[in-house]
């Protein structure tokens, strides 16, 4: 389950994390409270780097396969590493994501 969460859902919720910033700086700016658009973000940030996190242990468990191992393990290895790097692409990419926000002010 947690290299299935790391593949899919954390890419979606970058995106999703995108959206609903966009869609609460009109807020965010009338109210001069940038606060809710931080959370969100750390939100994201968090959920990316457990995801990430737990794809990675999922990982180390199947590694190394050996030569004589069968190909269900070796096929969950590989899908376990891609689930890693996706996890960590996301983290990435949320952390860059939320820089601005740190920034630079709703209303700017």
């Amino acid at each position: 389950m947690s290299t299935w969460l790391a593949l899919l859902a954390a890419p979606a919720l970058v995106l999703v994390v995108q959206s609903a910033n966009y869609a609460m700086v009109h807020v965010a700016c009338e109210r001069r409270v940038a606060w809710p658009l931080a959370a969100l973000s750390a939100f994201g940030v968090l959920f990316s780097a457990a995801v990430a996190w737990f794809a990675w242990r999922r990982w180390r468990l199947l590694v190394p396969p050996r030569a004589d191992d069968p190909a269900r393990s070796a096929r969950a290895a590989m899908l376990a590493c891609a689930a890693t790097w996706t996890g960590v692409l996301s983290l990435l990419i949320q952390l860059t994501m939320w820089f601005p926000q740190w920034v630079l002010s709703p209303c700017f």
